[in-house]
């Protein structure tokens, strides 16, 4: 998988709709599951990025909004 910030430039969020709210349960699962990712890609566990980053793009789509570098 091909990196898209390979220089870790600094990102902000930017709104691309007006999103929509979703059950607070499913957005609170997410969150949930994003945390626990979070800790396991801390601490070296490979296998949790591509966890954490399909919830960062779940969250991505449901609210409408994109990462973009900071030049």
């Amino acid at each position: 998988m091909t990196r898209k910030n390979p220089d870790n430039k600094p990102l902000r969020i930017v709104r691309t709709g007006r999103g929509q709210f979703y059950d607070g349960d499913y957005a609170k699962m997410l969150v949930e599951m994003m945390k626990s990712q979070a800790l396991l890609v801390r601490a070296g566990k490979d296998s949790a990025m591509p966890h954490f980053l399909a919830i960062i793009k779940e969250l991505e789509r449901m609210h409408e909004f994109k990462f973009e570098q900071i030049d």
